[in-house]
């Protein structure tokens, strides 16, 4: 994968070859270097759907590419599970947002570890909602802890998420960029309600201006929203959404869901949520559900290059000001 290796896998290949390789950041990056410097076809597989791997007990890299040959020799092309190959922007973006992704977890973690101190020290009713605020977490480490130990341990956990959080928010600012550098989708996806600037900036990363999907069902099955189906004879069971597919846009967009729960404002989304709640359907259904509406939503603005219609025509403007997107109009 360094310079030297590239240039001698060059080497060996003669125009109208062929290659096939799996999904992967690294990949991508071999894929771009092929196609911008060799006169052969690059294919990218996806490496989820690619069964005789993914399933696989041996994991060699011999026996991957073994498998993967096979795979494109005895395969009809038209069953190819392919997957486009990101620009190196594109590729940059999606690293932010995975970035920011870890951080969120990291910073989740920490928080964790601190309220498990409380905890131990007989403080149970503290929450961790208490110790997401910076000011209320030094608060309740000076008032409550008494033992040496604990208030060094907490005093050190404290110290850690003030530097995950610092460090965030400077990955935010760059998210932002993603945003004002894409004013017209970025426009469609903040339209809809519940939707912020990281799930947006996440939908314009890994979905782009959308013109790779023909439908908004294939982008619901790209993200891993669409229920999975179990068949056989006369069975055919509805199952639960399969989690494979874009987790940062799966994470993200049901999370805008939740959102539309406590949206205020009257709009379709709302009151699709309250019609689902009228069914039986609650929690983690009901988001599911949302999500699915919301997805299928953006995809048609998205195409449209049109925003969500709301009645309060001062939504939009006053939710640009509050993530400070003033620029995108």
């Amino acid at each position: 994968m360094n310079e030297q290796g590239r240039n001698n896998l060059v080497s060996r290949f003669k125009v109208g070859d062929a290659i096939f390789m799996e999904g992967g950041t690294s990949s991508f990056n071999l894929a771009r270097f092929l196609l911008e410097n060799t006169e052969v076809e690059v294919y990218v597989l996806n490496p989820i759907k690619l069964h005789i791997i993914y399933e696989s007990m041996c994991k060699t890299d011999k026996q991957d590419a073994t498998k993967i040959a096979k795979y494109a020799r005895d395969t009809n092309p038209e069953n190819w599970v392919l997957i486009p190959i990101p620009t190196k922007e594109e590729s940059a973006n999606r690293a932010l947002i995975k970035l920011h992704i870890a951080y969120s977890q990291l910073q989740t973690k920490l928080i964790n570890k601190l309220h498990a101190i409380f905890t131990g020290m007989g403080y149970p009713d503290l929450k961790k909602s208490d110790l997401k605020n910076p000011e209320k977490r030094q608060y309740w480490v000076d008032k409550l802890l008494k033992e040496d130990l604990a208030i060094f341990s907490a005093n050190l956990l404290v110290h850690n998420i003030e530097v995950v959080e610092s460090q965030k928010e400077l990955i935010h600012e760059q998210i932002r960029g993603i945003l004002l550098s894409h004013p017209k989708e970025a426009l469609s996806w903040l339209s809809i309600p519940g939707i912020g600037d990281i799930t947006a900036a996440t939908l314009i990363a890994f979905v782009g201006n959308g013109e790779r999907f023909s439908k908004a069902d294939q982008l619901r099955n790209y993200i891993g929203l669409i229920p999975r189906k179990d068949q056989s004879g006369s069975v055919d069971k509805q199952l639960s959404v399969s989690r494979f597919g874009c987790m940062p846009i799966r994470r993200h967009i049901v999370q805008a869901a939740w959102g539309v729960k406590k949206f205020k404002h009257d709009c379709s989304l709302t009151r699709y949520w309250k019609k689902l709640e009228n069914k039986g359907k609650k929690g983690q259904k009901a988001s599911v559900a949302i999500a699915n509406k919301m997805i299928s939503i953006g995809f048609a603005l998205l195409k449209n290059g049109e925003i969500y219609n709301m009645p309060d025509n001062e939504y939009i403007f006053k939710k640009l000001e509050y993530y400070k997107l003033e620029a995108l109009i």
